[in-house]
């Protein structure tokens, strides 16, 4: 759970960092699982060309069929993820999902989520974006929530996050002005949140060794269009 300054901090700023976030277990557990999807993708194509450095476990086609159930009820996701490793899914739902139940202050879903890996080396970069700004305009209804966790220490030589804390707490989201970056350096199984207004960036990895992080989303609520659901939906209830 986080703590009433966490939280503070996160309404305010637009992220907060929790340090020590995952055990050493969990870190295993996520590097695992990673590992086996990369590896995957890499049979298909080269990692930053073909996947844009983005590796979702239900969308890098590593599983055969996906019920349509593991998009929406705890019981099938939980199942469904248990074929690629058995641990992430439960630790997904239950140590995120309920912080993001925090900082969004409702009920909240399983939205997407992704490793974002960064090979040894790779000018692979990602510019200043708004998380929120990649769902049309009748899809923001509902906030969101991004926890980038890096299973790698991270520093701005090798890609980490950089934020751009909001100017002003009244309006979160909203810029005027050119971005003002805080370089966000941490160690293994440390959490990034942010809101999906706050406007962010991350460099070239330019280390020896691939840069791997875990990044679940959630919402408020499902989000949708005219062809249903855009991603997933997963509830997160008390555990």
């Amino acid at each position: 759970m986080l703590t009433a300054a966490q939280v503070d901090a996160f309404h305010t700023r637009g992220y907060v960092v929790v340090r020590e976030f995952l055990s050493a277990l969990e870190i295993a557990s996520y590097t695992e699982e990673a590992e086996v999807l990369v590896n995957h993708c890499y049979e298909q194509g080269d990692i930053v060309s073909k996947w844009g450095c983005v590796v979702e476990p239900f969308g890098c086609g590593y599983l055969d069929s996906i019920p349509p159930l593991a998009r929406t009820t705890q019981t099938s996701y939980i199942a469904t993820r248990a074929q690629i490793t058995p641990a992430p899914a439960l630790c997904t739902l239950s140590k995120y999902g309920l912080c993001a139940r925090q900082l969004l202050e409702s009920s909240v879903v399983l939205l997407n989520e992704q490793y974002v890996v960064k090979p040894p080396r790779s000018e692979a970069a990602f510019d200043w974006h708004q998380d929120v700004l990649y769902f049309k305009d009748e899809q923001r209804e509902h906030r969101m929530v991004s926890v980038w966790t890096p299973l790698c220490d991270v520093r701005e030589e090798n890609g980490t996050v950089l934020v751009d804390p909001y100017p002003d707490p009244t309006r979160p989201g909203v810029y005027t002005r050119e971005p003002e970056p805080v370089v966000v350096e941490m160690s293994a199984g440390c959490a990034l949140f942010m809101d999906g207004r706050l406007r962010h960036c991350s460099g070239a990895n330019t280390s020896n060794v691939f840069r791997t992080a875990y990044m679940p989303q959630f919402s408020s609520g499902q989000v949708s269009d005219d062809n249903g659901l855009t991603a997933l939906a997963v509830p997160v209830n008390s555990f």
